[in-house]
């Protein structure tokens, strides 16, 4: 349901030549740096964290780290990452290739402020072997965030 959202969203905004298909897992930051031949940091990485009993989306840059103290300080509780388990009900994704374009759900999306100095970012794409390479504006437009939220370091 939501992979097929996710790729008419992008025929949508005529972007449908950004959905890749890796020839190898790009299950992790790692993994997909490797595989795309990109910096790490370029790796939009999508965390799901239930915020107040409401799984929330949010995108990071690949070696940005989620700070407890600026998460708190956003969000007014701990950071806490939805169970495995639970990600794929909540977003139509498996971990690995959470995207926050598409989702399953009408779930909150938030973006890093370590996202905002790159010209490409490339996040999964419904499972480990398909990706996007989207430029910051086409992620917001798809994506349509709350906000931009600093909470990592």
């Amino acid at each position: 349901m939501s992979l097929s959202d996710l790729k008419n969203e992008l025929i949508y905004h005529k972007l449908e030549d950004r959905y890749l298909v890796l020839p190898a897992t790009g299950a992790t930051v790692g993994e997909a740096a490797k595989v795309l031949q990109v910096d790490p940091d370029a790796i939009a990485k999508s965390l799901v964290l239930n915020v107040n009993e409401q799984p929330t989306v949010l995108v990071l840059s690949g070696n940005a780290r989620l700070d407890n103290h600026h998460f708190k300080e956003e969000f007014r509780v701990r950071p806490r990452l939805l169970p495995a388990t639970e990600v794929q009900k909540a977003t139509g994704y498996p971990v690995g290739g959470v995207n926050p374009i598409g989702l399953k759900n009408a779930l909150p999306v938030y973006l890093d402020t370590s996202l905002k100095n790159l010209t490409w970012l490339y996040p999964a794409a419904g499972d480990e072997y398909h990706a996007l390479k989207l430029t910051l504006t086409e992620l917001i437009t798809l994506s349509r965030p709350v906000r931009w939220v600093k909470v990592s370091k």
